[in-house]
């Protein structure tokens, strides 16, 4: 998969060089960062229920038949994405032969998230003082999981977890 991970600094200059003592501690000095990361998805292989070759082996490939892809729907009845993978692409193999069905043939779905902080220090003598705001996943983008790639299982072509909801947390650090 390809991966874009950006991440960055920002030092607000509001108040920076305030005259005004009280504004220039309170307002001035605050700090955005961030890390963004984009990714593509990652190689799904696809897998029948069974061993066709009559080799042991509990997951084999079947037979590409069709134009395979991932083109998932929100799942009306509940939570998840369902027909992920056409199962009318695949067929299964003939008994004691191996599918023609390539390993990672097919990609899951992208994720992408922002995450980002926003912090200030205050000197107390030698010592500081920092507090900081936290939100991960500032967008609340619904990262899925990767579908079910197991043709004729219950699950089959459904995705049925997802990444974290955006998250929020507060902090302070004494440093001396």
């Amino acid at each position: 998969p390809h991966r874009l991970v950006l991440s960055y600094i920002y030092e607000l200059p509001f108040f920076r060089s305030s005259s005004n003592a009280v504004l220039r501690s309170v307002l001035g000095g605050w700090q955005v960062s961030g890390v963004s990361t984009f990714q593509s998805g990652t190689p799904l292989n696809v897998v029948i229920q069974g061993d066709q070759a009559n080799t042991l082996s509990p997951s084999q490939r079947p037979d590409v038949v069709g134009n395979p892809s991932v083109n998932c729907e929100p799942n009306p009845s509940g939570l998840g994405l369902i027909n992920c993978i056409d199962p009318t692409a695949f067929a299964i193999p003939a008994q004691f032969t191996y599918g023609n069905a390539p390993r990672n043939m097919l990609r899951g779905l992208g994720s992408k998230t922002t995450d980002l902080s926003l912090m200030k220090s205050f000197e107390i003598g030698q010592s500081a003082l920092q507090i900081r705001a936290e939100v991960f996943n500032l967008f609340n983008t619904v990262n899925w999981g990767s579908p079910n790639t197991t043709l004729g299982a219950a699950a089959s072509g459904r995705v049925t977890s997802a990444g974290t909801m955006r998250q929020m947390q507060l902090g302070a650090k004494l440093v001396f």
